[in-house]
């Protein structure tokens, strides 16, 4: 079990560092807008990152045993951390990156609150696969 955990935070590694350079070049690209558009779209593409990033480190249908709680909230910690240098980096010449700042802060702790949601969803899951079995 441990072994497909691991292969599965390893492959998942690589995507969401994928999934963090398309957060970053959303921004990026959208360098122009007014602070309040900025810190809007900077708070969905964040929510979409979020969304992308739990649904690659807790896969639709997971064969074998459950996944390791422990290492899915380091991962996805890791990519949270990984999101925000990289944003903070971005935004460090906008007007606005404090305002995005504050945002973008509410919304990673909004996605602790998801992950959370989401391994108790997982683990309840595998309590009533293990009992019908």
């Amino acid at each position: 079990m441990a072994e497909r955990n691991l292969h599965i935070i390893t492959n998942g590694g690589i995507r969401t560092r994928a999934l963090c350079a398309n957060l970053v070049d959303q921004i990026r690209r959208r360098g122009q807008l007014s602070g309040e558009e900025l810190t809007e779209f900077a708070g969905r593409a964040l929510d979409g990152y979020t969304k992308d990033l739990i649904e690659e480190l807790l896969p639709e249908h997971p064969s074998g045993q459950g996944l390791n709680a422990a290492s899915v909230r380091s991962q996805f910690h890791e990519g949270l951390d990984r999101a925000g240098a990289a944003l903070r980096e971005v935004l460090r010449e906008s007007n606005y990156r404090h305002a995005v700042a504050q945002v973008l802060q509410r919304k990673m702790f909004e996605a602790e609150g998801t992950l959370r949601q989401a391994l108790k969803a997982r683990a309840l899951e595998h309590r009533s696969a293990a009992t019908v079995y």
